[in-house]
């Protein structure tokens, strides 16, 4: 999976959107979404900017996303015909000399340290960028576990659970007048729950436990809501994060 790949499937499963939803919003056709995110074509401006919009990065991220992707590119290239030449890189290796094949060694690392270098770059911006957004805002949280309702449990149609989640404030200030907003729009095919929660004020290294309660929906199937926190204007107070979700497996009968 290329590196703009992974980044729509992580937008996807933090926003609850199909990929068809997100080709929709790009506006082109599923082939040719398909061969700009593994590389094969390059994005016109107008896709550019829609794909931006729709993984809310800036156009330097973007641009080392494509770089990323290049890079994976001549990787599975030249893994082919390192393949291809499995057989007789033995033979030629015993012919060369000592020197000729430290020189050989070289620049095989240096070509897969070249290559490799684009995607190991975007993450460090990426990893950069909340950094700094921590250290301007002051604002840093950690998710230490699930309380309630593991990932992947079962739960029986228009069934109440309540789901809670344990979390630290680990930045420099305290979380005052902040809400966690669902970010999953509501379905009837998706657990209810309400839009959004009040959080009570969590000083800096305080942990606290936030509970939500849903209900199953009538038909079984997996079941997957996405929370943020929020400030009291609904401004996204971790934006670059992945934030709190449950995941529960919706069935048909009693347990």
């Amino acid at each position: 999976m290329t590196p703009l790949r992974r980044q729509v499937k992580r937008v996807s499963e933090t926003k609850g959107l199909t990929i068809k939803q997100i080709v929709n919003l790009c506006e082109c056709s599923r082939s040719h979404f398909y061969k700009v995110l593994d590389g094969q074509r390059t994005p016109s401006e107008s896709l550019q900017t829609k794909l931006m919009a729709v993984l809310e990065i800036s156009e330097e991220e973007f641009a080392a996303l494509l770089q990323a992707n290049k890079a994976d590119e001549q990787i599975k290239v030249s893994t082919e015909n390192n393949n291809l030449n499995a057989v007789r890189l033995p033979a030629i290796v015993r012919k060369l000399k000592p020197k000729t094949l430290l020189s050989y060694v070289i620049w095989l690392v240096s070509l897969i340290c070249l290559t490799a270098s684009p995607y190991y770059f975007y993450a460090y911006i990426s990893d950069s960028k909340n950094e700094k957004i921590e250290l301007k805002t002051g604002f840093a949280t950690k998710f230490i576990k699930d309380v309630t309702i593991p990932d992947g449990t079962p739960i029986p149609i228009n069934t109440r659970f309540t789901k809670t989640w344990r979390v630290q404030n680990i930045g420099t200030v305290p979380w005052k007048e902040k809400h966690l907003k669902r970010i999953t729009p509501q379905d009837p095919n998706l657990c209810y729950s309400r839009d959004s929660i009040p959080l009570p004020t969590v000083e800096s290294g305080e942990i606290i436990d936030i509970s939500i309660e849903f209900t199953t929906p009538k038909y079984p199937g997996t079941c997957r809501t996405d929370w943020k926190m929020v400030d009291a204007h609904e401004n996204l107070i971790f934006p670059d994060k992945q934030g709190l979700y449950s995941i529960v497996h919706v069935v048909e009968e009693k347990l």
